[in-house]
């Protein structure tokens, strides 16, 4: 389902129709001296602002798209992760390396190895500085591919990490690896796709200068110089309403 705004800014165009509906019933009366409110110049702006608004309602869809695949590329990374650590368990004694793939998959999870304790405690206590602490919010998409990456190379260099299981070999991590790396790439190039298509409508529907808004007023002001601000044109005119959606 389209979002308010999105449905608000079809409605400009829609609007912006309807104008050009009263102004083509005018006939050779209305002939502006301005080229930017012409009824040529608005028919095509309603065409152009109409492309540029379905142009953003393929964007989104895009972008949904390519935001559900990658979140259905992440889902399968935390569940491998807990069974190469088990895998890497029953393959080592070396407890160093195991608390090494640990705090890489701490990271994967966003967790600390000791949480944060609470400021209950210090607060009785007057003048009791509070510790800094780093964010370990590691869960952006490009750094949770990161640390499974770092995760890799650990149980690369261990050689008893040598699995029977095929989804659990180091050629399996690899392309599920590859297959996060490209959800990310196709992500970001959709939501660069969809920035640049909302640019577009933009500046077709609120440029101050040439936009339908602006062109909308310019053409109701010529209306009502033209038959009157009491006139029935100017009054149906003037019931064409329009919003500035940009805030």
């Amino acid at each position: 389902m389209a979002s308010t705004s999105e449905t608000g800014h079809a409605k400009n165009v829609d609007n912006l129709g309807l104008l050009n509906v009263h102004i083509a019933s005018y006939g050779a009366k209305y002939n502006p001296s301005n080229p930017a409110i012409a009824y040529s110049a608005l028919v095509q702006l309603e065409a152009d602002a109409r492309q540029a608004v379905d142009g953003v309602s393929l964007a989104v869809a895009r972008f949904q798209h390519a935001a559900a695949s990658r979140d259905a590329a992440f889902r399968e990374l935390l569940p491998t992760t807990t069974r190469a650590i088990n895998t890497l368990k029953a393959s080592t004694t070396s407890s160093h390396t195991v608390a090494n793939a640990k705090t890489i998959v701490r990271r994967l999870r966003g967790k600390r190895a000791k949480p944060i304790a609470t400021k209950a405690a210090d607060a009785a206590i007057p003048d009791t500085p509070q510790p800094q602490h780093h964010s370990v919010s590691h869960l952006s998409f490009s750094s949770r591919a990161d640390s499974f990456d770092e995760l890799i190379s650990l149980l690369a260099s261990i050689p008893e990490y040598s699995p029977n299981e095929q989804a659990l070999t180091l050629d399996a991590l690899r392309a599920i690896l590859q297959r996060l790396r490209s959800s990310i790439d196709a992500c970001n190039s959709a939501a660069a796709y969809l920035s640049a298509a909302r640019s577009t409508r933009n500046r077709l529907l609120y440029d101050p200068s040439t936009g339908v808004l602006a062109a909308a007023k310019a053409a109701k002001a010529y209306i009502r110089a033209l038959f009157g601000g009491t006139s029935p044109e100017f009054k149906e005119a003037s019931k064409v309403k329009f919003k500035l959606l940009l805030r």
